[in-house]
């Protein structure tokens, strides 16, 4: 097993083994934990000690060391663990490749502009009708879709004239899109 230390040297090494825990954890509480687990796996005889190898209280030392070494290591994998999965569920397996982001931006502020453009010709469609011009800006201002009672609200214009007004907006967009789906074929 391992030879066996003196009062003096128990009492010495749980100093030592004391200051270097406090000193590299500096938490008294898991100073005290790392000590304990230290003096318990030497007196299990995981961490024998042997004389001729030195004194008792550097040995102590060193197994205290260890053991805070061992446990960042095992914290480290457990975070590294955490983050993996966490990366896998919000990713997947496959992130999108440079193109594929590139491809996709593309395709996205294609869409935007053809929405841009297909309001612009809308609002043009629409002429002089004011009320339609009017709930038309009121739609486009609005981040969320809107009732005709708080269009009415924000506007000013009576209710009935809102609902011709997004009757005659809806004709317009109708036409404009059948308009364009003839002219891409």
């Amino acid at each position: 097993m391992g030879d066996t230390p003196t009062r003096d040297e128990v009492r010495a090494a749980y100093e030592a083994a004391m200051g270097v825990a406090v000193a590299v954890t500096r938490s008294k509480q898991r100073a005290v934990d790392y000590v304990q687990a230290a003096f318990e796996s030497f007196l299990s005889g995981a961490r024998p000690w042997v004389r001729s190898k030195g004194p008792f209280d550097k040995h102590m030392m060193g197994a205290v060391r260890s053991i805070i070494s061992n446990a960042r290591v095992a914290r480290r994998e457990e975070r590294d663990s955490k983050a993996h999965a966490t990366f896998q569920e919000n990713v997947g397996n496959e992130a999108a490749s440079a193109e594929e982001r590139n491809l996709r931006q593309a395709e996205d502020e294609e869409r935007d502009a053809g929405v841009v453009d297909e309001l612009g010709a809308l609002e043009a469609s629409l002429g002089d009708n004011e009320d339609a011009r009017a709930v038309l800006q009121c739609r486009r201002a609005s981040e969320e879709p809107l009732k005709a009672a708080e269009i009415a609200q924000r506007t000013g214009i009576p209710v009935g004239r809102v609902y011709r007004a997004n009757e005659l907006i809806r004709e317009h967009l109708q036409k404009l899109r059948a308009r364009r789906e003839t002219d891409d074929e």
